[in-house]
């Protein structure tokens, strides 16, 4: 199943009931990053806050007990810092889990200092225990030969660390130049295969590229979420269509 509406991710979340979703992935606006009208709308960042709070308390109520939660964000400011301490941290039966580094070697430079070529990911749990399918999500070793005599390699590969690399060049099939926040699809493919088994429900109230839906069509997930720029739906739905 893949559903995704045209609407205010405020207004669609409340549509759906308590503990019904299996697992939370958002990318928010970051508030001042992006120069779209989208990501300038608050007045202050106390007032964006202020919105992310009220969100991020309705994925929480929607996401089962059990079930983990991610939201991408940019520490060039410090704006997502204080969203995690004095919103995510806040949240009753919010348990922060992972702090994931998505880095990448492309674009623009600086000169003038070490350039600045990742972004963030927030992992926190909905209690203190959730699943988690390491065999899924393996990755191949970079030595054939375990150097500890007493451990031997898992045929399967090894789990991931928090560090994620993974170029997201404007030349890759992937890759949907008319959204300037689009993130991976492989990645999100991770996310889903770690937390969640086929069939399960995952959820994205800022849709935008359609990436988070495509990773569930293509691990065999059920999607629900919605996208409030009717410009990103419905590019997002002809993006859909491309992997069918």
């Amino acid at each position: 199943m893949i559903e995704l509406q045209q609407a205010n991710c405020l207004e669609y979340l409340k549509t759906l009931s308590d503990s019904s979703v299996d697992l939370v992935v958002v990318d928010p606006p970051y508030f001042e990053i992006i120069k779209d009208s989208w990501d300038n709308q608050w007045e202050s960042e106390q007032e964006y806050l202020d919105w992310c709070n009220t969100w991020t308390q309705e994925c929480f109520r929607v996401l089962k007990p059990g079930s983990c939660f991610y939201v991408w964000g940019t520490t060039k400011t410090d704006t997502f810092l204080k969203y995690k301490l004095n919103v995510l941290n806040n949240i009753t039966d919010a348990h922060y889990q992972n702090w994931i580094v998505w880095a990448y070697d492309w674009g623009g430079r600086t000169k003038k200092k070490f350039p600045r070529k990742h972004e963030d990911l927030l992992m926190y749990s909905k209690g203190k225990e959730f699943p988690f399918y390491a065999d899924d999500i393996r990755v191949p070793y970079k030595m054939k030969k375990n150097i500890r005599t007493t451990a031997s390699n898992n045929p399967l590969g090894k789990i991931p660390t928090d560090v994620w690399t993974k170029n997201n060049h404007t030349t890759s099939k992937e890759y949907a130049g008319w959204h300037p926040t689009q993130k991976p699809i492989v990645l999100l493919e991770r996310i889903i295969k770690a937390h969640t088994s086929p069939g399960d429900v995952v959820l994205d109230c800022f849709s935008g590229s359609g990436s988070t839906m495509i990773a569930c069509k293509r691990t065999g997930r059920s999607f629900v979420g919605c996208e409030f720029d009717r410009e990103y739906y419905d590019k997002s739905l002809e993006r859909l269509r491309k992997y069918d």
